[in-house]
C-alpha cells in the first residue's frame, strides 16, 4: 500500500484544523482505499505569508516546541492556504506585495521540495459576528470589526485572481460558503462561535471535501492499486 505525503502551511486558518486534519484525511482515505496518508500540518498562527515562506526551509517555534521546517518533509503534495487573514492588515496598499510573496511561496516549495502544489481560499469573514467572541476584541465597535472584515474579504479576492492568472490549482472554499449563504444557509454554521472567527467542524469539512476533490481533479496522486 503506498503513503502519500501530505503537507499544509497557512496562518490560523490551517493551524486550528488541528494536527492531523481529521476531516481532511477522512475523505482523502474515502477517496484513496487503498492508500495511506501522512498529513503534516503547518499552520501557525499569526503566521504571514513571508513567515511561511522562511518557514519552508527553517525549523519554527510552535506552542513551547521546535517544529521541523516543511521542506525536511518533503511532501508529495503542499496545499497552500491564501494568508488572506494575517495579510489583511496591510490594507488596500499591501495587495502588490502579498501577490508577489504568494507568488514567492509557491515557486519556493516547487523547487525546494519538487510538491505539487494546491492553493487553499477558505471560508469567508462572517461580516456582522466578525470577532465578536474573540477576547481581544471585546468592546471593539462593530463598525470596525466589520472594516477588518472588509479588509480580509479583499485579500481573499484578491488571492483568487492572483491564483486565476498564475493558473494555480485551486480550492475555492470562501466561493462555495458565500453560494450557501446567499441560497439561505446561516454563516454560523460555518464559523466557531467560541471565536467568530475560524471555521467550525461543518466548516473544515467543508474545507476537506473542496482539497480532495481538487486534489483528484489535478490527478496529484497516482494510486496504484496492487501494489
Amino acid at each position: 500500500m503506498q503513503t502519500f505525503k501530505i503537507a499544509l502551511i497557512g496562518d490560523s486558518m490551517f493551524d486550528a484544523w488541528g494536527a492531523d486534519c481529521p476531516e481532511m484525511h477522512q475523505e482523502l482515505k474515502r477517496l484513496y482505499s487503498h492508500s495511506e496518508f501522512n498529513i503534516e500540518n503547518h499552520g501557525l498562527s499569526g503566521s504571514r505569508a513571508g513567515n511561511a515562506l522562511w518557514r519552508i526551509g527553517n525549523d519554527y517555534p510552535r506552542n513551547g516546541q521546535l517544529c521541523r521546517c516543511l521542506s525536511m518533509f518533503n511532501p508529495d503534495v503542499t496545499i497552500v492556504e491564501s494568508f488572506a487573514y494575517s495579510n489583511s492588515s496591510d490594507g488596500p496598499e499591501g495587495l502588490s506585495e502579498y501577490r508577489d510573496i504568494l507568488r514567492r511561496l509557491v515557486e519556493e516549495i516547487q523547487v525546494t521540495t519538487g510538491s505539487q502544489v494546491l492553493f487553499c481560499l477558505g471560508i469567508p469573514p462572517h461580516r456582522d459576528k466578525f470577532l465578536e467572541t474573540m477576547p481581544n476584541f471585546f468592546n471593539t465597535s462593530r463598525a470596525t470589526r466589520q472594516r477588518m472584515a472588509d479588509d480580509v474579504k479583499l485579500y481573499l479576492d484578491e488571492a483568487r485572481r492572483i491564483a486565476l492568472d498564475e493558473g494555480w490549482a485551486y480550492a475555492d472554499v470562501c466561493m462555495d460558503i458565500e453560494k450557501r449563504a446567499l441560497a439561505g444557509e446561516h454563516m454560523r454554521r460555518f464559523i466557531n462561535q467560541s471565536d467568530c472567527l475560524h471555521p467550525s467542524r461543518y466548516g473544515y469539512q467543508i474545507m476537506a471535501n473542496h482539497i480532495t476533490r481538487a486534489i483528484d481533479n489535478h490527478r496529484m496522486i497516482e494510486e496504484k492499486i496492487g501494489h
